[in-house]
């Protein structure tokens, strides 16, 4: 493994890369990096399977919110707003809405109208000003952020200043050296870490890590649940998508229909489904609720 790769397991119990940039050297690289025209690693559009797809999984963060806590209606932060789903679900629903990122452009490609709620600029920057002037937020969303900061700390006791008495952070990280992952390294299923990267990925995170964490910076754990086990197409293959990278769309494809047909279902079953999942290693991202100690 490489120096900049070079992984250790850190005191909370996850693991982050040991050479870690610095901080306007991942200033300017994500700068440069997300959300610009024609740019990135992201989608500059989706189809209608995709945005269905995308806000059911926000209905089903939603649905775990009303259970753990009492705030139906009030002020939402979204940490690393991206596309602006999130932004869009709840400002839809009268929520008072405000996202940080460091673009534009995935907002103003997908959801438009809710452009005027984006503070563009270096989000911890943005986070500072926010602690400064004092407000407080119902609801804080930080959506496959905590895994690319220098120090995940720093921001989760940040964003515990600003939640309100009985407000809840909803974090959303991959999983990472998980079970599964090794059974496949193990097995020889794959035969490379294919998660390790950075300067984009600098954490990674398992649920007693992510709850470790949570804890020493002020938060209190209500629910850890996972999402679709696409990992599981490394078994076959014929779907391998780390041996062959052409078939990953057809991966896929495959999880935002089975997806969104488990949706149709059931949100309560479907929730609970993946928080089941999370203690057997399985789901490629892990999705945790927290509320202030």
């Amino acid at each position: 493994m490489s120096k900049d790769k070079a992984i250790v397991k850190n005191e909370y119990g996850f693991f982050e890369i040991k050479n870690k940039p610095s901080k306007k050297a991942l200033q300017e690289y994500y700068a440069n990096k997300y959300y610009q025209e024609g740019q990135g690693s992201y989608e500059l559009s989706y189809d209608e399977t995709e945005v269905r797809y995308f806000l059911n999984k926000i209905e089903q963060r939603h649905t775990v919110i009303e259970t753990i806590s009492n705030v139906t209606i009030g002020k939402m932060l979204d940490v690393g707003s991206g596309e602006g789903f999130t932004l869009k679900y709840f400002d839809d629903l009268g929520w008072e809405c405000m996202g940080l990122d460091f673009s534009h452009a995935g907002i103003k490609q997908n959801n438009p109208e809710q452009e005027g709620l984006l503070i563009q600029g270096d989000i911890f920057d943005n986070l500072e000003k926010i602690i400064e002037n004092g407000e407080k937020f119902d609801l804080i969303f930080l959506d496959n952020v905590l895994e690319h900061v220098i120090d995940p700390f720093e921001l989760l006791n940040s964003l515990n200043k600003i939640i309100s008495s009985e407000g809840i952070l909803v974090v959303d990280v991959p999983n990472d050296f998980s079970l599964l992952q090794r059974y496949l390294m193990d097995n020889n299923h794959i035969n490379q870490e294919f998660w390790v990267s950075p300067p984009d990925h600098l954490s990674y995170f398992n649920k007693e890590g992510l709850v470790n964490l949570a804890d020493a910076t002020g938060w209190k754990t209500d629910k850890v649940m996972s999402d679709y086990p696409i990992e599981l197409d490394l078994l076959n293959p014929n779907s391998n998508y780390v041996d062959d990278p052409s078939v990953g769309k057809a991966s896929h494809k495959k999880r935002i229909e089975f997806e969104n047909f488990i949706h149709s279902v059931s949100i309560e079953k479907t929730n609970q489904f993946y928080e089941s999942l999370i203690d057997l290693g399985l789901g490629r991202n892990i999705i945790g609720f927290f509320s202030k100690l």
